[in-house]
């Protein structure tokens, strides 16, 4: 399966109408912002036509068609006026920002569902917008509460819906990862929302006015762990990616194996040491060290081994860059993945996917320690 469309039940509006498609952002100073198949999809799903859409921020009408395009954020903040006034819905942004239905698999979403708290989660989030879009999170935790401050690089001025949408869904994604109504201490924004009775009832607090789209939570509850990041993310997955049964100290899987499994959801994350992995084994460092030595492997084998296969699985199921891909799998930068992808293969990740895409089979991950198998059914 090409592109990044892995299960089709409602929609990821966080993907969707953030409109970026994973493309570094050059120049902070005049940002370029790829639109395309995502932007298409949210549009058909509000009931508008593209076409009048993009006639209305007076941009081409083949925009939107084939890889899509990269605009000027200039460009790209029409587009989301046209969007807003072609709607002519006060609640838009609380469509917009539902948490509830996946339909493109973002990176982004993917990453902060398999962290293992929101303050994990929004780091992730931040992380990943810093790497490919001109938008910012700035998270900020303390002892009693955690702050997210969402911003637009290099001084520019956010569009007011996708602050609302920005805000909606942290929040929104916070109670569904942790399956508890979170109610933030306050929320923030440098306008009034639409209807603002309706907004302060979905957050369950007063909105206040500050010079930045921001939101507060208590501490204890940016560190409630999240209850979904061990099942639904993994829906997103092909099955062979999907786990027949969790982890556990009675689990018949070798070492290696369940490292592997632990590494398919922690490097998403963030998470890749071996301290995080032992911890959630519920074994020391050195005995897991001990035990990946008695499988025939070490740490650092089990860790590459874990990352080549679920760069293969990127590359071969999704249209996701290099940036994309090494964001998830714990590489600070492309570069990083650029060198250790030669390694594996000798080949560059672009020309393996072209080699690999011409081949009448795709890679899978099993369970025998990360490595792919073929099948076609």
């Amino acid at each position: 399966m090409n592109g990044s469309r892995l299960v089709s039940q409602d929609r990821l509006t966080y993907a969707l109408f953030d409109f970026t498609q994973g493309s570094p952002v050059s120049d902070p100073n005049n940002p370029k912002i790829h639109v395309g198949k995502a932007a298409s999809v949210l549009i058909d799903e509000l009931g508008i036509d593209p076409l009048t859409i993009l006639k209305r921020a007076d941009l081409p009408s083949g925009l939107l068609q084939g890889d899509g395009s990269r605009i000027s954020l200039d460009a790209y903040y029409r587009l989301l006026t046209a969007v807003t006034d072609e709607a002519d819905d006060p609640h838009l942004a609380l469509k917009l920002g539902d948490a509830s239905g996946i339909d493109y698999f973002d990176p982004a979403f993917f990453a902060a569902m398999c962290s293992p708290n929101m303050n994990v989660a929004a780091q992730r989030m931040a992380d990943y917008k810093r790497r490919v879009s001109p938008f910012r999170l700035d998270v900020r935790t303390g002892d009693r509460d955690t702050t997210i401050v969402f911003r637009a690089a290099g001084g520019h001025a956010l569009h007011p819906t996708q602050s609302l949408t920005e805000i909606v869904f942290l929040v929104n994604f916070m109670r569904r990862a942790t399956r508890q109504r979170i109610v933030p201490n306050s929320v923030a924004f440098p306008f009034n929302p639409p209807d603002l009775a309706a907004y302060e009832a979905h957050f369950g607090c007063v909105i206040l006015r500050k010079s930045a789209a921001t939101v507060t939570v208590h501490a204890q509850d940016a560190a409630l762990p999240f209850v979904t990041h061990n099942d639904e993310i993994w829906a997103l997955f092909e099955p062979q990616l999907r786990r027949d049964s969790p982890i556990s100290r009675k689990s018949p899987l070798t070492t290696r194996a369940r490292v592997a499994h632990c590494l398919n959801e922690f490097l998403p994350s963030g998470r890749a040491s071996v301290e995080d992995v032992a911890r959630e084994l519920a074994m020391s460092k050195r005995t897991l060290q001990r035990r990946l030595a008695e499988d025939g492997t070490t740490w650092l084998e089990a860790l590459n081994d874990a990352r080549e296969a679920l760069a293969k699985h990127y590359l071969t199921t999704t249209d996701f860059g290099a940036t994309q891909i090494s964001f998830l799998l714990g590489f600070e930068d492309p570069n990083s993945f650029y060198r250790a992808f030669r390694r594996w293969e000798g080949a560059s990740p672009e020309h393996w996917r072209n080699q690999t895409r011409m081949q009448p089979h795709k890679s899978g991950i099993g369970t025998d320690g990360g490595h792919i198998g073929t099948s076609r059914e």
